[in-house]
């Protein structure tokens, strides 16, 4: 979107940094003064403001209650087979560079029906706002800037221009730059993806996380944005280099197959070598895993993956860590598992749970 949009609130196709300026306001991770230079673009075009409105609040709706025992894979085929439908014209003849490759993954988790139409609006609606630059020459280059994200409990998969691959773990999200493979690769990410490169030293290939960034070096490597710790890398095959976002490449620290890497809130970058362990990426396979976890990270899962809210309102419990593992058990068995490991009462109430001492239960001397 352009600031000489005309008076009658017209849209301006944006370019490729006002697009990465917006996909940072929608994710909620503008700064303040970017925040404001958006809003006083939108503040002229009250088109584009509609859109982006109606997109926050189908991301707002992803984790509300809605009813449980939907099957995830019947309303993926009814919306396939509609997709497909004869007269139906395609948002962009170009998406055929961008093939899924959902059918790879087997997700037994069940979900909401306002996640999956959340994370399909976000998918299709941006993209298809977005995807009007027309397409460069080369099929390894993006003619524009796409995002993919899912929703609870939804994991998902695609196959950028290059032929590298990505897998998106619930409520979590890619955007890959305009012009991705012209002279780099840079994709921007939030939550838990896994990523198998197609290595390219005369195009790097570069995941921004947060504060961290993480630069391929022929490999795979899973990376987790919102750990209790910071940023965590997890490399299954090759290497890659780890080192705060903005920072010199030279100054990245390499890891290896089998090494766990974090770039710590405060941008402190650590090497765990020979640490990594299937349970890192057991969510590859639909299985969440804890292994002393804090409440932090559990909370944090727990939101993504069932839509719930914990609240801990017991500061003996806050300092409590969770060793458990779940493979698609519904939010109540995993609330009574959370109940029994804590020793706590947990009060449901739609899609906050309350994690409180038990009533009339003494404190172990």
């Amino acid at each position: 979107m352009k600031d000489d949009a005309t008076q009658s609130g017209a849209s301006v196709p944006p370019d490729s940094d006002e697009w990465d300026a917006f996909a940072r306001h929608l994710a909620g991770e503008s700064t303040d003064a970017e925040s404001a230079r958006i809003e006083a673009i939108l503040a002229g075009q009250p088109r584009d403001r509609e859109v982006l409105a109606a997109l926050g609040a189908a991301l707002a709706r992803m984790t509300r209650e809605a009813p449980h025992d939907i099957d995830v894979e019947a309303a993926l085929a009814n919306v396939k087979a509609r997709r497909d439908a004869a007269g139906v014209t395609p948002i962009d003849q170009n998406a055929k560079r961008w093939k899924g490759l959902s059918t790879s993954i087997q997700p037994r988790w069940r979900v909401p029906v306002p996640a999956i139409a959340a994370a399909g609006l976000l998918a299709i609606g941006v993209g298809s706002w977005l995807a009007v630059g027309g397409a460069r020459a080369g099929k390894s280059v993006a003619p524009a800037a796409r995002m993919l994200a899912t929703g609870v409990g939804v994991r998902d998969s695609m196959e950028l221009p290059d032929g590298s691959k990505v897998v998106l773990g619930p409520l979590s999200s890619i955007t890959i730059a305009s012009g991705y493979g012209a002279t780099s690769r840079d994709v921007t990410i939030r939550g838990d993806l896994w990523f198998d490169i197609v290595h390219d030293e005369r195009r790097p290939f570069t995941v921004r996380a947060g504060n961290a960034a993480v630069l391929d070096i022929g490999t795979r490597f899973a990376v987790r944005t919102d750990a209790s710790e910071g940023v965590t890398v997890t490399v299954t095959e090759g290497s890659v280099s780890l080192r705060q976002a903005n920072t010199p490449a030279r100054q990245g620290v390499v890891l290896k197959a089998g090494d766990n890497g974090v770039v710590r809130i405060g941008g402190e970058v650590i090497a765990r070598r020979g640490s990594a362990t299937e349970d890192d990426v057991a969510w590859l396979a639909g299985r969440l895993v804890f292994r002393e976890a804090p409440i932090d990270e559990v909370r944090t899962s727990i939101r993504r993956w069932y839509g719930i809210e914990l609240r801990v309102t017991d500061p003996d419990i806050a300092g409590k860590r969770l060793t458990a593992s779940f493979a698609g058990e519904s939010s109540d068995r995993v609330l009574e598992v959370l109940r029994l490991a804590f020793g706590a009462e947990i009060l449901r109430r739609g899609d906050t749970a309350i994690v409180r001492s038990a009533r009339g239960r003494t404190r172990s001397k």
